[in-house]
């Protein structure tokens, strides 16, 4: 059965505006912990923002059970002791996924300032001591930085985001010497349990663990929904993009030809890697003004059924809004 999140493309919706409005609220999560930030003043490129780290992410019993690694079981539930535990027959298969959970999880700094998506590039800086503190931290550890973004309906700290390597070749001062940073976009992560601060007091850790290939199981009969997005994808890919330039969008036409782009590179293969691409493509830094934000939704999707449909409707809302048809704002 699809998941909640999906129920939204069976339903008779007034318009497909409608329909991804209520993906991109559903796909979002819906709770949090309580957050903690520290605001740092910031500049971009395109706007001024702040710069925040947070105590940040939560995961549910569930999946906390769910990716529990131990290998234990309780005979009865009367019994809690642990005498009365037995192991629980792995398969190597599963031996291997569990040592792989444990090889993706990683202590990283976290700041909030944007949904950036891998491949993304952004630049920004600030002021503050403690934002250097960040830098120096990171290069002197080989360590990335984890950039997460707000939920736009709630507010909050999203607890997936992207981490982004930072290289002595990345720093630049701009013209009030202030400290620059231009980076891009890598591996996706989830945020695990609660950040800490680290001993200068200056920005948080915490323990992430890196999505990219994580195991995602999906029903059998969604799968052939997947390979066709995929067959699809390119087809209203150019179709979006010959009516963006046939609109007259002079500045988005710029943006698109000479930094988005290049930046991306080509369209990848999988069905993740394209789901991704797509929502980059479509929500650009700076933003390219023709789709809604889809970018925390994507980042919240759970399996390659959920990014594709939501790149598809994404794509095919962006068209009609082009177009007159359905627009979006």
């Amino acid at each position: 059965r699809p998941p909640p999140t999906m129920t939204i493309f069976e339903m008779n919706t007034p318009s497909l505006v409608t329909s991804l409005t209520c993906f991109l609220m559903l796909a979002l999560p819906t709770t949090t912990t309580a957050w903690m930030t520290t605001t740092l003043p910031m500049t971009t490129t395109t706007t001024t923002t702040s710069l925040a780290f947070s105590r940040l992410g939560e995961m549910s019993l569930q999946r906390r059970i769910s990716r529990t690694t131990s290998t234990s079981l309780y005979d009865s539930m009367d019994d809690d002791s642990s005498s009365a535990a037995s192991q629980l027959p792995l398969t190597e298969a599963d031996l291997s996924r569990l040592a792989a959970m444990r090889s993706r999880h990683e202590k990283i700094p976290i700041m909030i300032l944007d949904a950036m998506l891998p491949g993304q590039r952004l630049e920004f800086g600030s002021t503050d001591p403690k934002f250097q503190k960040l830098v120096e931290h990171v290069l002197e550890n080989g360590q990335e930085v984890g950039m997460i973004g707000i939920n736009p309906h709630t507010g909050r700290p999203l607890n997936m985001g992207v981490t982004l390597p930072i290289r002595e070749e990345h720093l630049k001062s701009d013209a009030q010497g202030n400290l620059v940073i231009s980076v891009q976009g890598s591996r996706r992560f989830e945020v695990q349990g609660e950040p800490w601060l680290d001993e200068s007091s200056s920005f948080y850790m915490a323990d992430v663990e890196i999505v990219d290939g994580r195991f995602e199981p999906i029903p059998k009969d969604l799968s052939s929904k997947v390979s066709d997005g995929m067959v699809q994808i390119p087809q209203m890919v150019e179709e979006w993009i010959s009516t963006l330039l046939a609109k007259g969008h002079v500045e988005s036409q710029r943006v698109l030809e000479t930094t988005v782009l290049k930046e991306l590179g080509p369209m990848p293969d999988t069905p993740t890697e394209r789901a991704m691409w797509i929502a980059a493509l479509l929500n650009p830094v700076p933003s390219l003004k023709v789709c809604l934000e889809i970018r925390p939704a994507m980042l919240a999707c759970k399996n390659e059924y959920d990014r594709i449909h939501l790149a598809m409707a994404a794509l095919q809302s962006s068209i009609d809004h082009m177009n007159g048809k359905n627009k979006l704002f």
